[in-house]
């Protein structure tokens, strides 16, 4: 799983690696735009001729709204025109007979129509005026109906062709819903392949977390079943340390969901010695407990590393622990050792470490060698 992880995080994995919900809902979505398409296949029936009609719907549409601008132009003229007829009325009798008389005085001799052939001349000009205008507005209702009656005709041949299109479409078109009805498929398809993936994954860590629990459990059980044992080694581990330094150290051996953890802990003034001295009471409390039940290798070997950074009269103190609990449990502790770094003072009186020496000794001399067989 945490290697799943990584990978997710670092490639194209990471495509197939989330949250199965996010993957359901989009899955939900996809599918639904998918069986749209697959509706609109179903029902598309393809027309050949749909360019033309197309051009031809939109002819006609732009030939009836030209002719619903002539109409309105022509009812806007049958407006004025009504609105002149109206007030061409006949002039009043006695303002052209006032007017007559006026006349006559003012220029005397010369005006010698009579006042009735004026009034008809004035009544007559005002009937043709009226006649002029009422054929005016006769006319313009006349070509208002004639285009209406081309509208309706047109209107329902756009009805026509608006319903075969409605009901088909072109082959470019159907074309076109097949491949984005072929790529909302594949996408489908992806995303029901990363459901599936991301299901496992989130099943698998549950069963993962199901089996650390149970171990988790059966490593609780275990320490406490192995009780005495755990307390012997904390025992000796704290007899270890109390021998090393005033204050003893601790051994914490505990059940965690990563397994068993081993805390061992001196109270001192952190340092690089301390770290080793822990290491050292720690192993030297595994190979008691291993060698008091007849288990283990029965020595236990340490580098001079190990010493490394602590100080000579403690390094004197842990080789002296060391001969003591070999001694009295019954293994062989050995250590490696150059002689020039053996510490001189700081052990108990009537020790005598020269006495644990391999009287074998290795040198980098010519005629040396290793338990008598030379390497070149």
């Amino acid at each position: 799983m945490a290697e799943l992880r990584k990978a997710a995080k670092q490639g194209d994995l990471g495509q197939f690696y989330g949250n199965a919900a996010d993957f359901r809902t989009r899955l939900a979505v996809a599918q639904t735009k998918a069986r749209k398409l697959q509706d609109q296949l179903a029902t598309f029936s393809v027309v050949p001729e749909y360019a033309e009609m197309e051009r031809e719907a939109s002819e006609v549409t732009r030939v009836i709204s030209a002719l619903n601008d002539d109409n309105l132009i022509d009812r806007e003229l049958i407006q004025q025109l009504s609105t002149s007829l109206d007030s061409e009325l006949p002039p009043d009798a006695s303002n052209v007979e006032r007017l007559y008389e006026e006349a006559g005085v003012v220029l005397p001799g010369t005006v010698g129509r009579r006042f009735e052939e004026v009034s008809r001349f004035h009544e007559a000009i005002i009937r043709n005026r009226r006649a002029h205008l009422s054929a005016e507005i006769t006319a313009a209702e006349q070509r208002i109906d004639e285009r209406e009656r081309e509208r309706v005709e047109l209107d329902r041949r756009r009805g026509q062709l608006m319903g075969i299109l409605r009901s088909g479409g072109a082959l470019e078109h159907y074309s076109r819903l097949q491949e984005e009805l072929g790529r909302a498929e594949a996408t489908v398809e992806g995303l029901r392949q990363q459901l599936d993936i991301a299901e496992q994954i989130e099943s698998t860590k549950t069963q993962l977390d199901i089996e650390r629990a149970r171990l988790w459990q059966a490593l609780q059980n275990d320490l406490h079943e192995r009780d005495r044992v755990v307390d012997e080694a904390i025992v000796i581990f704290e007899e270890l340390s109390n021998a090393l330094y005033e204050q003893a150290g601790s051994l914490r051996i505990a059940a965690t969901s990563n397994g068993p953890t081993f805390e061992v802990r001196i109270d001192a003034q952190r340092s690089k010695g301390i770290n080793s001295m822990q290491i050292f009471c720690f192993d030297l409390m595994l190979i008691t407990v291993a060698t008091r039940r007849g288990i283990g290798p029965g020595f236990l070997i340490h580098d001079s590393h190990l010493f490394d950074g602590v100080d000579e009269r403690q390094v004197a103190k842990a080789l002296q622990l060391g001969a003591d609990q070999a001694d009295a449990v019954g293994f062989q502790y050995i250590v490696t050792m150059n002689s020039d770094v053996l510490p001189e003072d700081g052990f108990r009186e009537g020790f005598e470490l020269r006495t644990f020496i391999n009287p074998t000794i290795l040198t980098d001399e010519l005629d040396g060698g290793l338990f008598g067989v030379r390497f070149t």
